[in-house]
């Protein structure tokens, strides 16, 4: 599912970029290559913010596991900071070369939850309800609630790997109709979105995703940083294009004062 995931994500990126906004051949081979080492970067982000809260649960060193969020803050910066230096074209603009590619992150993450559901991580609490999950045995929903009544598999779950992905494939969905309207601000609006939803989502989660030392849970603690981030870029985005307002409006002279009155 991760490897459809990013050929969604590249499959998308093409068409937007080629045949959406008629970008030049060499802006689209550079957006592709910034994403592609920014996606080793959002690995390396995962896997140490995961290592970090898993060791301040146990007091040890704890290794192994990637946090989606984790990655999202180190990936997603990477993301700015290289296509300032690989996409000389774009410079100036690197959020809204973001903001146009974000839909198939989005698209992407959603099939990256799907394959999470599969394998039966990232699951939610023990319910009795009707949408409860029974994974089978070796899994790591079955691990952590083995089913000591039946002996087979989990007690059921709920699927909250299932959850995430309607709501990345609405937001999806949404991003699409508001392409045109939006298109440059998606990267803030999926940062404030998403983050509101994870947020919440995380009193329904049932699997161990370590500590923070605190009352927040790892994901809520980088929930509040991806807000934060989030309603920055929208911030810098309306001073940037305020100033390009301006600039245009003093080449074409329409701020000074008119000699006649």
């Amino acid at each position: 599912m991760v490897f459809l995931g990013g050929t969604a994500f590249l499959i998308f990126s093409l068409i937007v970029l080629i045949k959406l906004e008629h970008k030049s051949r060499d802006v689209v081979m550079q957006t592709l290559l910034t994403a592609l080492l920014s996606f080793g970067v959002m690995f390396l982000s995962a896997y140490f913010f995961n290592a970090l809260f898993h060791s301040l649960k146990a007091g040890r060193l704890v290794v192994g596991g990637i946090t989606w969020e984790g990655g999202v803050i180190g990936g997603f910066a990477a993301f700015l900071l290289l296509a300032h230096f690989l996409v000389k074209r774009e410079r100036g603009r690197e959020l809204e070369l973001f903001s146009l590619v974000m839909p198939g992150v989005v698209l992407a993450h959603a099939l990256g939850r799907v394959g999470c559901f599969l394998g039966g991580c990232c699951f939610g609490r023990i319910t009795e309800g009707p949408l409860g999950v029974v994974f089978p045995a070796g899994t790591a929903a079955a691990d952590q609630y083995p089913n000591t009544l039946t002996g087979e598999g989990s007690f059921p779950v709920l699927p909250t790997q299932l959850f995430e992905a309607i709501f990345e494939l609405a937001l999806f969905t949404v991003m699409l109709c508001t392409y045109r309207k939006l298109k440059h601000k998606n990267l803030a609006v999926y940062l404030i979105f998403y983050s509101v939803f994870r947020f919440v989502l995380e009193f329904w989660r049932g699997d161990n995703r370590g500590s923070t030392g605190i009352f927040l849970s790892p994901s809520q603690l980088m929930s509040l940083v991806l807000l934060a981030a989030g309603i920055l870029v929208l911030l810098f985005q309306r001073r940037q294009m305020h100033h390009r307002r301006n600039a245009e409006n003093h080449a074409n002279g329409s701020d000074f004062p008119d000699p006649q009155k």
